[in-house]
């Protein structure tokens, strides 16, 4: 089984970078290098326990920031990242853009938001 890889740009109020990501419809929170953030002016403003896929919980800082995949941009939580982790593009993010993971093609699709 392969990898969806996704290009974002996250916004910050001192510019913007892209990240590129795996499309984790696993994880919570988009996942981004703290230099990242740091460079672009995004502080950390909240603090949430995650469970790694290996049981283990830890304790991520998050920031408020502006992602945008394929000219859709949204505010969401992003999660900061230690050092050496694979940036992740998680399931909020994906469902406050309008995506979903086409995951024979291994691309993003476009989707409907949702209201039950």
């Amino acid at each position: 089984m392969g990898e969806t890889i996704v290009t974002m740009t996250v916004h910050g109020p001192r510019g913007s970078r892209q990240v590129d990501g795996i499309a984790d419809t696993a994880a919570t929170f988009t996942k981004i290098p703290r230099e990242t953030a740091e460079a672009i002016g995004l502080e950390a403003r909240f603090e949430t326990e995650v469970e790694l896929g290996d049981g283990r919980t830890v304790t991520r800082q998050l920031v408020l920031a502006e992602v945008e995949i394929e000219d859709v941009r949204r505010p969401v939580l992003v999660a900061l990242a230690d050092d050496g982790e694979q940036p992740l593009v998680g399931y909020t993010t994906l469902e406050a853009l309008g995506f979903k993971v086409d995951t024979v093609k291994h691309a993003l699709e476009r989707r409907s938001a949702i209201e039950y």
